[in-house]
């Protein structure tokens, strides 16, 4: 997963990201994300997931459509400040769109790092259509690398993973699964329908 824009609102998440003005960290890209070179750096290209939170909608809008024409199949997902740039921006080929007065940041890292995931699975909604999905997998997947594993197929990419306390973003496909680990998903809230078979299975391995 790529993120466009190092603010208030990303920089607890922990993922490549890229911007003009940020520490030099591993993870970290440094460049204008409006322009096509620094995306094609970072790895535009081979990304399936780009949130974009830049601090001008404008400037936020035009990244949606660069994204799209370096990668025609990336999912975008976009921040913005006013409520009339929402229509602009899927216009410009946004999959989901969140106004920033409606998504709080902490929210984001409290999931991420103290999920209640009481039995198997949690849940954050973050807009009408968007949600992170944090799921204890069954005991099936237990030393197992998420490659050999129908995860990816049956649910989506795992953007992070923790573990004894310690959170893993995007880990990579050989990345074994050991017990009491929290698999992190964003998703699509109509995708979640199409989950319910492998949802219902981790479930009942649970019960």
């Amino acid at each position: 997963m790529l993120i466009l824009g190092y603010n208030e609102i990303t920089k607890n998440l922990r993922s490549v990201i890229v911007d003009v003005d940020i520490p030099e960290e591993e993870n970290f890209v440094r460049g204008n994300p409006l322009d096509a070179n620094t995306l094609l750096r970072a790895g535009i290209k081979k990304e399936n997931k780009v949130i974009v939170a830049l601090e001008k909608d404008e400037d936020s809008i035009f990244a949606v459509l660069l994204c799209k024409h370096l990668n025609p199949e990336v999912k975008v997902f976009v921040v913005v400040k006013k409520r009339e740039s929402v229509e602009k921006a899927y216009n410009a080929g946004a999959n989901n769109v969140i106004l920033e007065s409606e998504i709080l940041s902490r929210e984001i890292l409290r999931v991420l790092l103290t999920p209640k995931v009481a039995s198997f699975m949690d849940r954050l909604i973050l807009s009408e259509d968007l949600e992170i999905l944090a799921l204890k997998p069954p005991l099936e997947y237990v030393g197992k690398r998420i490659k050999e594993t129908d995860i990816r197929r049956k649910i989506g990419t795992i953007i992070a993973v923790k573990r004894e306390g310690k959170i893993i973003t995007n880990p990579p496909p050989d990345f074994l699964l050991t017990e009491g680990d929290i698999l992190f998903f964003f998703c699509e809230r109509k995708e979640i329908n199409k989950m319910r078979e492998m949802l219902a299975r981790w479930i009942y391995q649970r019960s």
